[in-house]
């Protein structure tokens, strides 16, 4: 579709506002403004006046993404922003920016509802693994409306690995948003921190959901220790700065009576509702000290960092052991929960692991928002739970998908990356201690083109991908260019229509195997 022979600013945003309103897909509009110019890619829904004067549109200059700034060039806001007229029209003017960092943190201040937030209204909300930054568009048309969008959850890990900086992945949400024209409001999420500098790294970036998972050796081996090495796990525990003593904490817990109140343990609701009775003995006491002692600690120096920057009232934070090797019990996660709270550390969400009633009970009982995990367990929430929240977390299928698109449009690019990713496998299983199994993953030399997709099934392979996708875009050619990384970008900027559909397709999948139980 062509808009042309325009008369005015007025006119081609109405036409365009009126494309808006009659497709649901927001696909590019070329636009012709000026038979000498070349034409705009314009997204129908990013017409946006700027409150300045001017009007701002999303869309493509040249195969390449950008922000147009319509108004008389004299206009403030022209001035404001850094970009170049490409187009002079009787009427307006058309300055073309990139969207760089300055410019996305000044749509940001210009349009607050495109800053993250995290005063999120409702009882779910969702973020999503997204280390591309291209996955927002199939999040919104897969998630709309259903729940609050926390979108951009990045690992610090990985972008430190793939050198992306933290405030280029909120600039990505902030493009796709822009383009897409959401108002809804969202939060950016900083997961699998560690340590307070990466904390202020994160924060001084722009997010607004933290989730802090602590440092520790393998968690949850001292529950089957005997009495003896349960006490000797005691002295290692830091009690100067915990500034406590092992005799008062334990005394706190063990065999003390904790009614979590009425528990109904099925999902039918006829069912009468039992009082949920916590009485620790022992041998879980010693446990919980050994174990979370030391999580205390590092949690109470993380959240310092949010606390010192006068920002903690406007953030959540949430103290996460989804990636250990099991779940929290009830009693470990009130233990924790009241013990940050003796440190004056209002944790809002913890993601115990496999969650239970429970864990629903101890949440509703120590005043925590909510609890995250997996979004299968979405449909879970117990119905006495009334006012508290859900935070279901969909992982990273970003680069997958590309890959899956990558297999049909662009077989070569897909077989260079498959072979590179494959001769990777051993330094992969060394540095990550995975088993992967090699003899499962299969070359691309035998396999015809319309079959390579089917490689992406074998076992082991997402893992393999993921863990190799760095040592990719790290590769160079003699240049020092990193080919493949942006190689991969391309590709997805040149089939944004296939890539968003394929990853609709597959996050409805997430939803229906969520749904199926």
């Amino acid at each position: 579709m062509t808009i042309e022979n325009i008369s005015n600013r007025r006119e081609l945003v109405s036409r365009l506002e009126a494309i808006s309103r009659k497709s649901r897909k927001n696909e590019p509009v070329n636009v012709r403004i000026s038979e000498d110019g070349r034409d705009l890619q314009v997204y129908p829904r990013s017409v946006r006046p700027h409150p300045k004067g001017g009007v701002f549109l999303s869309g493509r200059y040249n195969d390449r993404d950008a922000l147009f700034i319509l108004g008389r060039e004299k206009l403030r806001v022209m001035k404001e922003y850094s970009g170049d007229v490409v187009i002079s029209h009787s009427d307006f003017s058309v300055m073309k920016c990139r969207w760089t960092r300055a410019v996305c943190r000044n749509i940001r201040e210009d349009f607050p509802h495109f800053a993250p937030t995290s005063g999120l209204d409702g009882r779910v909300s969702i973020s999503f693994g997204d280390v591309l930054g291209y996955a927002g568009k199939a999040q919104l048309h897969a998630f709309e409306g259903k729940a609050n969008l926390a979108f951009s959850r990045q690992c610090i890990h990985e972008l430190e690995t793939l050198d992306i900086h933290p405030e280029d992945a909120i600039d990505a949400v902030t493009r796709t948003i822009f383009q897409e024209g959401y108002e809804g409001g969202y939060a950016a999420e900083a997961c699998h921190l560690t340590a307070p500098d990466q904390v202020r790294t994160m924060l001084d970036a722009g997010y607004t959901r933290f989730s802090l998972e602590p440092s520790v050796p393998p968690l949850f081996s001292l529950r089957e220790k005997p009495k003896k090495q349960l006490l000797e796990s005691v002295f290692e525990v830091p009690w100067i700065e915990l500034r406590d003593k092992f005799e008062l904490m334990f005394h706190r817990y063990k065999g003390n009576r904790i009614d979590l109140g009425p528990v109904r343990f099925s999902d039918d609701e006829d069912e009468q509702q039992e009082s949920m009775i916590i009485m620790p003995n022992e041998a879980e006491v010693l446990a919980a000290i050994g174990m979370l002692g030391g999580i205390i600690v590092q949690v109470v120096e993380m959240e310092r960092v949010l606390a010192e920057e006068g920002r903690r009232d406007d953030l959540v934070l949430e103290v996460s052991f989804a990636r250990s090797e099991g779940a929290l019990t009830p009693f470990e996660l009130f233990f924790l929960v009241m013990e940050l709270l003796r440190h004056d550390v209002r944790v809002d969400y913890v993601s115990p692991g496999e969650l239970t009633p429970e864990h629903w009970a101890v949440a509703r009982s120590t005043r925590l928002a909510g609890l995250s995990g997996p979004l299968r367990h979405l449909d879970a929430i117990p119905h006495e739970t009334s006012g508290l929240k859900y935070h279901g977390v969909v992982g990273d299928i970003s680069y997958l998908t590309a890959l899956q698109c990558m297999a049909g449009i662009e077989p070569d690019l897909f077989r260079e990356i498959w072979t590179l990713s494959r001769n990777l496998l051993e330094q992969v299983r060394e540095k990550t201690g995975l088993d992967i199994p090699v003899q499962k993953i299969p070359s691309e030399r035998d396999v015809a083109d319309e079959e390579l997709v089917d490689l992406l099934s074998a076992e082991g392979a997402d893992l393999l991908l993921k863990h190799t996708m760095s040592e990719v875009f790290a590769r160079k050619d003699e240049q020092g260019r990193r080919y493949l990384r942006t190689a991969v970008f391309e590709f997805i900027r040149n089939h944004e229509t296939e890539y968003t559909e394929a990853l609709v397709r597959r996050y409805q999948e997430s939803v229906g195997k969520r749904a199926g139980g």
